[in-house]
Parts: C-alpha cells; structure tokens; sequence
C-alpha cells in the first residue's frame, strides 16, 4: 500500500507514468495502480489458468513483448508498438515466417521500431521466434509439460516452478538439455534473444505469476531486505543445480525472484507486487549517483518497520 501511495502521490510523477502506460489521469492511488496493472497486459483473464491452451499467435505477442522491454522505456516500446505489429502480421508466426521464406527482409524495420543499443540482436531475436513457431506445432503445449515436471521434480517446490521454468528457458546450456530434454520438434529450450529475466517476463505476458527480478527490483530489495538476501542466494544456488546452471547471469537474479515471491503480501500476485516496486524505482526513489544529491528516499516500505 505504501509502494502504491509513493508511485502516484507526487502530481508531476502521477502524470509522468499516467502518459508512459497510457492510462486514464483519475482515482484513487489504488485506482491508477489497477489501471496500470491492467495496462501492461498480465492479468490473467477470468477462468483462464497456466494450462489453459494458447495459440502459437498469443506466444509470438508475448515473446515480442518480452523483447521490446529490453533496455528501454515501456513507453518507448508502445510508440512504435502499433508499427511493429504491422511488420509482423499482427503477431502471425507463420505469416512471418512465410514472408522470411520467400525472401522479404524486414529485419531492419523491425530494429527502427525498437530504439536502443539492443535494437539489432532485439531485431534478430524476434525473427528467430518467427521462425520457432511459425509450423503447427503448439508451443505453449510444451511450457505446460515442462511445467508439470518442474513440479514433479523432487528438488522444486510447487510454488518455485515458474523462475525454474524461466532458468531452464534462458539458461539453454548442454547441460540444462540433458537434465531437461526439449520435446520433438525443438532443437533446445533456449528462448531466443531472453536470459533469465527476459524470460521471466515472458512468461508474465503468458499469464503466469512470477517476479521479474530487473536492476531495479534487485537494487531495492537489496537495501530493504539486506538479511534475507543470504538466505534467498543459497536456495537459488540449489534450483540453479537443478535447472544444471551455476552461473552468475542466473544465481543472482534468480536469488532476487525468490525473495521478490518470498516477501510478497498475501492477498497480491507477485506480477501486481513487481510492478508496483519496478515504477517505484523507475520513477520515485531513483538509483543514487556518485558525487551528487541521492535521489532515493529513507522512506521504508516494509510494513511494521520503520527506520
């Protein structure tokens, strides 16, 4: 609640992000954070859940999405959004696919609707999800079956699944094909263009319930939640030994989205909670720079703690 109270308290900032998410200027703070969480599209639909099927369409979207937030603004992103789902046949693999084919080149269209240093391999990502799911072959079919083993396996707890999945998808080394072998069809689990995080969000514009442990989530639970990160890296060290990865690029991140999970209220999802701590960040209590006025606030957002 207080999270939600200092993302949309200040005028000026309550405006900022009203612009950049496209929302409607109104309400209570509680009010804009629904809105805001409705907005980025991650809200499960009523009666729908991780093993309700989703065509090859909705998960090319979801891929594109993931991608587009890479190193930029969401708002940067929904600019050229509209564009962007021109070049790709309103998210139609197969139609992509069909053009790439015949030998119609839109790589570099797509990389002038994606600004930034990652504009070309972000380009190039997203032609390699075209080209995974434009057959027949019904990916989101194999998500749900990886999902049931990660939870069957014995070293994962139901509620761990979803960051495990996210590991084994950005990970994509031998080993992690040996430990989880991808069904007929694909080559390698690999995501195209996604590590860990990216993954994560993802499978977020899948649906699922998960924490997207990005540098601003990790540089505030690092200041809030200082005792508990030991604790959160030493059981990712162990899903990182399942998943058949110890590297850095996973570990830590990974550390940071079972805190994230860890210490999400009851009653929230962990997409709701993420959100909300990732606009604080991004908005109110900015990252301190050397050699100038710090920007982040002693405000403490743990409840029934104060400093």
């Amino acid at each position: 609640d207080k999270v939600t109270e200092a993302c949309f308290s200040d005028d000026l900032i309550r405006s900022r992000i009203c612009d950049d998410f496209g929302i409607e200027d109104r309400g209570t703070a509680q009010d804009l954070a629904d809105m805001l969480i409705e907005a980025l599209g991650q809200r499960a639909p009523v009666g729908h859940s991780w093993e309700s099927r989703l065509e090859n369409r909705r998960v090319f979207q979801a891929a594109v999405f993931a991608i587009g937030s890479n190193s930029r603004k969401w708002a940067t992103f929904l600019k050229h959004e509209r564009q962007l789902a021109h070049l790709l046949s309103e998210y139609d693999p197969a139609a992509v696919r069909a053009s790439l084919q015949s030998g119609v080149s839109i790589e570099e269209d797509i990389r002038k609707c994606l600004p930034g240093q990652s504009a070309g391999g972000d380009a190039r990502a997203i032609l390699r999800w075209a080209e995974l799911l434009g057959d027949s072959a019904p990916y989101y079919d194999s998500l749900i079956d990886l999902r049931r083993k990660v939870v069957a396996s014995p070293h994962v707890r139901e509620n761990e699944a979803v960051p495990v999945v996210a590991g084994i998808l950005g990970v994509g080394t031998k080993t992690v094909g040996k430990r989880w072998p991808p069904p007929d069809g694909l080559v390698t689990w690999k995501a195209p263009g996604m590590g860990f995080v990216l993954a994560c969000e993802f499978l977020r514009n899948l649906y699922w319930d998960t924490f997207k442990p990005d540098r601003h989530i990790q540089r505030l639970f690092g200041g809030w939640f200082p005792g508990s990160t030991d604790s959160s890296e030493r059981r990712a060290l162990e899903l990182a030994e399942a998943i058949g990865s110890r590297s850095a690029t996973l570990v830590g991140p990974l550390s940071f989205s079972l805190l994230g999970m860890s210490v999400t209220p009851p009653g929230r999802s962990f997409n709701e909670v993420d959100n909300l701590v990732w606009v604080l960040g991004a908005y109110v209590e900015k990252k301190v720079r050397k050699g100038k006025k710090g920007k982040e606030s002693t405000t403490d957002y743990v409840a029934g703690r104060t400093l």
